[in-house]
């Protein structure tokens, strides 16, 4: 049953991660809270995908490794594939949602701050430390 291999129990943070952000990024802008200017709303929406998509990064290298001694640069370049393409179905589905409107640079922004995820989940869960000088 797939509920009983653990790989699906590894996969499942990043899964229901996911639906949270999708979850958040179908409320209509009517119903967002109002920032008291541009240069707010423009941070407070960066703020936001910072925190979601390093933390769907950090949750997505944890299930992908999960029982893998190594994890390369192709394995961050083939994740952060994936997140671009899950952060661009999400700018996708905003497209629907009244008031939102998907942009491509979010969808790549995603992928910058998945990729930083991954790099601290990397430094801080898997012991990778950097060499000192």
């Amino acid at each position: 049953m797939i509920f009983s291999d653990k790989r699906f129990l590894y996969w499942l943070p990043a899964i229901l991660w996911f639906g949270i952000i999708f979850y958040l990024s179908s409320i209509p802008s009517a119903d967002l809270p109002k920032m008291p200017s541009e240069d707010w709303l423009f941070w407070a929406h960066r703020t936001a995908h910072i925190g979601e998509y390093s933390v769907f990064g950090a949750l997505v290298l944890r299930a992908y490794s999960y029982k893998k001694v190594r994890v390369g640069v192709i394995t961050i370049l083939f994740l952060s594939i994936f997140i671009f393409l899950a952060g661009s179905f999400d700018e996708w589905h905003q497209t629907f949602v009244p008031g939102r409107h998907g942009q491509l640079i979010d969808a790549v922004f995603d992928t910058i701050c998945g990729a930083l995820g991954m790099l601290f989940y990397l430094l801080w869960v898997k012991g990778l430390y950097l060499p000192k000088r």
